[in-house]
């Protein structure tokens, strides 16, 4: 083994150590205080290299990787750039007409007139929710002020500018900025459903670990959600949709999952109303998958985007596929596109992004700093170790 030479994180973007390995995903990362796992990706330290030989957590060693540590699919990262990558790809076809435009790949320029690879603020508001989320609480006030740091600052975004901020989320953050408790900011009113919320939920699937009772999720999600958009109906379709995203997370099979969820919901869900479930009958009752495209629709209301990312992941059986799917279906290309993302990037894994799209994403070096951040239930080990 080649000696141990510490990268920091950021350098793997760059072209200064071409050859050096990523240790991505770190088996000795958690650590057991009092019975109970904790992600130690913060903590500066090597639980196998301990001090005075400490080093950082995300370390690269030259031409080989660290002995102790084991490539695995990132379960967290897959799911950001997902999200990420969908954007971008529907950020320079925003609002056109389905049918007018076809996009095979990374464009640029556009509807919003951004270089290729440039994500929105879907993404940054997804960033945002993930690095103020820790593993032992929703912290609510954290969030509410990473978004509105993104508002005021242009923090978590691609080339430090804001860009297409949504009516809805624009309001709410005007709230918060007033002293509004966070979980009253968002708008309640039926006019309050636009996709703001849907489309940056996604991290919440890596928090719902040990959370048996669907109600208890249900609060978690309704609270989350209701920064920005409060009404049932954008609460219920973020509910549906991390749901999907945890069973796809504990390892279920893409139709195995949709099915699952179907049967939770049709054995009642008491937390939501029956009229509120009504608004979701072609997801839960039926099989959307077996709709026609002429049937989708790809608008930025909420519940129309929930039903055209499931039908673009359901009918589908790749990452590239499914969210140029989502992208070809035109109007809020880059909602439809980052909401279908997660549910890909979480089923096909990085290695089922395209490489091309991923060289052309801007500032990835951000997305995977906050994405590693997110805890790895699923890869830790027992206690014993």
């Amino acid at each position: 083994m080649s000696e141990k030479r510490p990268r920091w994180e950021k350098e793997i973007w760059t072209v200064q150590q071409p050859n050096a390995v990523a240790c991505q995903t770190c088996m000795f990362r958690a650590a057991v205080i009092n019975g109970l796992q904790h992600d130690n990706a913060d903590c500066g330290s090597c639980e196998i290299y301990e001090y005075p030989e400490s080093k950082p957590n995300d370390v690269y060693f030259d031409g080989a990787e660290c002995e102790f540590y084991e490539k695995a699919n990132d379960k967290p990262l897959a799911l950001i750039l997902g999200v990420a990558v969908g954007d971008a790809l529907g950020v320079p076809v925003e609002f056109k007409k389905r049918g007018t435009f076809h996009v095979t790949g990374m464009q640029g320029y556009g509807t919003h007139h951004q270089p290729p690879g440039t994500w929105s603020d879907d993404t940054s508001l997804t960033l945002a929710l993930a690095d103020g989320l820790l593993p032992e609480e929703i912290n609510l006030e954290g969030v509410a002020r990473r978004f509105t740091e993104w508002y005021d600052s242009a923090a978590y975004t691609a080339h430090g500018k804001v860009f297409d901020i949504g009516n809805a989320t624009a309001e709410a953050i005007k709230r918060l900025k007033a002293g509004v408790a966070p979980e009253k900011a968002g708008g309640s009113g039926e006019r309050s459903n636009g996709n703001g919320s849907l489309m940056r939920i996604a991290p919440l699937a890596f928090y719902m670990h040990g959370i048996r009772k669907p109600e208890d999720r249900f609060r978690i999600v309704r609270d989350v959600s209701s920064l920005t958009h409060a009404h049932e109906w954008s609460v219920a379709a973020c509910y549906i949709y991390v749901e999907m995203l945890n069973k796809l997370r504990m390892g279920r099979k893409k139709k195995a999952a949709y099915a699952e969820l179907r049967e939770d919901f049709a054995r009642g869900v008491p937390f939501i109303s029956k009229a509120t479930l009504g608004k979701f009958v072609r997801i839960l009752e039926n099989d959307i998958s077996t709709l026609p495209e002429e049937e989708i629709r790809s608008s930025g209301f909420v519940i129309d985007t929930l039903e055209a990312a499931f039908w673009c992941f359901m009918t589908t059986d790749n990452y590239r596929d499914a969210v140029l799917k989502a992208v070809n279906l035109g109007d809020d290309t880059d909602t439809t596109a980052a909401v279908t993302g997660a549910l890909a990037g979480l089923t096909y894994g990085l290695d089922g992004i395209p490489q091309e799209w991923l060289n052309q994403l801007a500032s990835r070096e951000e997305v995977r700093r906050i994405a590693i951040k997110m805890p790895r239930w699923d890869m830790f080990r027992k206690a014993s170790l």
